[in-house]
């Protein structure tokens, strides 16, 4: 009876939550160009989300609502100059004023002109790990957590492979540049990228849980060297936990978004005391029986 009762009040608690995120779209001058955020206020430590590469904070819309359900925290997600709802800035063509040091300073404008330029917890999918490294090693001592999922690690951007990227983006950058600028910036600052995380590695003071997908390449040799490097990355410091998320591809958090919401429910708990991290779990729990028991899908229908 006394089980029955926490389960429930907990799942009439997380339901009571359940809207009341204030949601704010807002588009902040970072520099003669403005970065569109999305914001959904909440309380303590706000945890932001780093999108992958040609893409924005709009990706992870999926888990965002579970995560504000669960933890009450403020979620930040944006697009990088360029991306999304976010303006280029077109104040040069010089390719190396668009590069990761460029985008960096633009966010770090506009998270202070926010008020969010305290302590903070990062989420970084895909190439979003690159930007998460450089923040992270910007401000080693406000960021407090992080969970990267599938992220860009440089150890798997070895010198042989980079070099021979760098020479199909110069061949086809014309056709790049005439179709999408941002991302003839992003694709030809990759060596720069690369260069400069090999001097400022992620902290290791800061506790990361690292998700590394079953299935991302095609090819075997590139596969194998993804996860070894996922693994080389999680064994480096004790305050790192990697996981393999069986069955899933490159995006996680839509193949098994359970797996991702739990990750970042646990190390955002883990920067909390112990009452704020009870309360937590205790929402984590109702959570935890909902997504267990979804309708499956019904199978699709046979072709006539």
């Amino acid at each position: 009876m006394q089980k029955y009762l926490f389960t429930t009040l907990a799942f009439w608690g997380l339901m009571a939550s359940t809207g009341k995120c204030q949601s704010i779209d807002t588009s902040v001058d970072v520099g003669g160009y403005r970065l569109h955020f999305h914001i959904l206020k909440g309380q303590g430590m706000p945890i932001l989300f780093e999108a992958g590469s040609g893409d924005d904070g709009s990706m992870f819309e999926i888990i965002l609502k579970p995560i504000a359900d669960i933890t009450h925290a403020t979620l930040i997600t944006y697009g990088r100059s360029g991306f999304g709802k976010s303006e280029l800035d077109t104040s040069n063509q010089d390719l190396n004023k668009h590069g990761i040091i460029h985008g960096m300073e633009g966010l770090e404008t506009g998270l202070k002109k926010l008020g969010y330029n305290g302590n903070i917890m990062l989420i970084a999918a895909s190439f979003g790990g690159f930007y998460a490294t450089l923040y992270a090693a910007r401000h080693p001592a406000t960021v407090k957590a992080a969970v990267l999922i599938d992220a860009n690690h440089v150890c798997w951007f070895t010198d042989a492979w980079v070099e021979d990227q760098m020479k199909e983006r110069i061949r086809d950058s014309a056709i790049t540049k005439n179709k999408d600028l941002a991302m003839y910036y992003q694709s030809l600052n990759l060596q720069n990228i690369v260069e400069l995380l090999k001097k400022k590695p992620f902290p290791a003071t800061i506790p990361v849980i690292d998700l590394v997908s079953e299935n991302n390449f095609p090819d075997s040799v590139m596969a194998a060297r993804w996860r070894s490097c996922h693994r080389q990355f999680a064994a480096a410091q004790p305050n790192r936990q990697g996981i393999t998320a069986y069955g899933c591809g490159h995006v996680i958090f839509r193949d098994n978004p359970s797996l991702v919401i739990n990750a970042i429910v646990k190390e955002y708990a883990g920067t909390l005391n112990k009452e704020q991290g009870y309360e937590i779990m205790k929402r984590f729990l109702s959570y935890s029986l909902e997504a267990a028991n979804k309708k499956p899908l019904p199978p699709p229908t046979a072709p006539h």
